[in-house]
């Protein structure tokens, strides 16, 4: 699917907030209280909602392979080592 690159014409407000434009957030599916995060790529702000779908594929990339220790058990092992070599 190509999407084409509509621009719009937002302000930021004396508190730093930004208002997302109707047919972004109907597009996109935002609704109140939705959580996003700000980046900045070259000179950029891009706004990502977080979305079940987003945080679906991030708790996949955490998944340790069949036999593999998890993030945070490797995390916890390594603890362990430091808290050896400070005593």
């Amino acid at each position: 699917m190509v999407r084409s690159a509509m621009a719009h014409r937002t302000i930021v407000s004396s508190k730093g907030q930004v208002v997302v434009p109707a047919e972004l957030r109907e597009q996109l599916g935002l609704k109140k209280g939705t959580a996003a995060t700000w980046t900045e790529e070259n000179g950029r702000l891009v706004l990502t909602p977080i979305s079940a779908k987003l945080l679906d594929e991030i708790r996949g990339s955490l998944k340790p392979r069949p036999g593999e220790p998890s993030a945070f058990e490797g995390c916890f092992e390594e603890r362990e080592r430091e808290r050896a070599r400070e005593k």
